[in-house]
């Protein structure tokens, strides 16, 4: 069951494709594109930097350090699907014009 944590209002993100928070303790990315919402770890599984620092385009975040692709919508790298983990990705949902995420990975 999920355990829903407040982030802020919708107007914080609007505007913005991709906004960097800390959550608990936790580094993020909220990603708002048309009118769908995504979440993944602000860490790039390859080296460990801040992934949330690289160019989205669409639905896919590259690492500004090593060029790696990522998809928001399901954490897969894109380049090495199969050889390289995705991204942690975290149910997120808009509630009341409040954005809540929930800090459990969902994979």
């Amino acid at each position: 069951m999920a355990k829903w944590t407040e982030i802020g209002p919708v107007s914080d993100f609007a505007g913005a494709d991709k906004t960097c928070v800390r959550i608990s303790d936790k580094p993020l990315v909220i990603c708002h594109l048309d009118d769908q919402w995504f979440c993944i770890l602000n860490v790039c599984p390859h080296a460990g930097l801040p992934l949330g620092e690289g160019d989205l385009r669409g639905s896919i975040l590259t690492c500004p350090f090593h060029g790696y692709t990522y998809n928001v919508k399901n954490g897969v790298n894109i380049d090495f699907p199969t050889e390289e983990p995705p991204v942690s990705t975290f149910a997120i949902k808009v509630d009341s014009d409040q954005v809540f995420v929930d800090l459990e990975p969902t994979n």
